[in-house]
């Protein structure tokens, strides 16, 4: 029973952490700014030293987004992963057991339908 009590830590902590953090928002903001450089290269309007400037803005933008979402994303990994450590000192579960659990193929399948159901769903609204 503790073992899918972790699993459940594991897997919606991580996803409740990515919707705090904002990671999927910034993720998509990482191909607004790429739109918006190559843009900026294509442009015929802009001379080199524009399209420089614009291009180093961009460049900032991305690389600070790079940051957030790496550090974001080990974040919302390891603050469940180090529950789940802390749980398992205290004897109250296996850390062993809750990874079984979630690279199996059969918990990997029934994930990925979950999920694949919630984006659909989501689309729809």
């Amino acid at each position: 029973m503790m073992t899918f009590v972790g699993v459940t830590i594991l897997v919606a902590g991580f996803v409740v952490l990515v919707r705090i953090f904002g990671l999927v928002e910034k993720s998509g903001e990482v191909f607004k700014i790429s739109k918006l450089a190559l843009s900026d290269i294509q442009n015929p309007g802009l001379d080199d030293d524009a399209k420089e400037v614009a291009l180093q803005q961009h460049a900032k933008r991305l690389f600070s987004l790079f940051f957030l979402l790496t550090v974001g994303g080990a974040a919302a990994l390891a603050l469940p992963a180090g529950l789940l450590f802390l749980l398992e000192k205290m004897d109250l579960l296996s850390l062993n057991a809750v990874m079984t659990v979630t690279l199996s193929w059969e918990f990997l399948l029934a994930s990925s339908v979950l999920i694949i159901a919630i984006i659909l769903r989501a689309k729809k609204q």
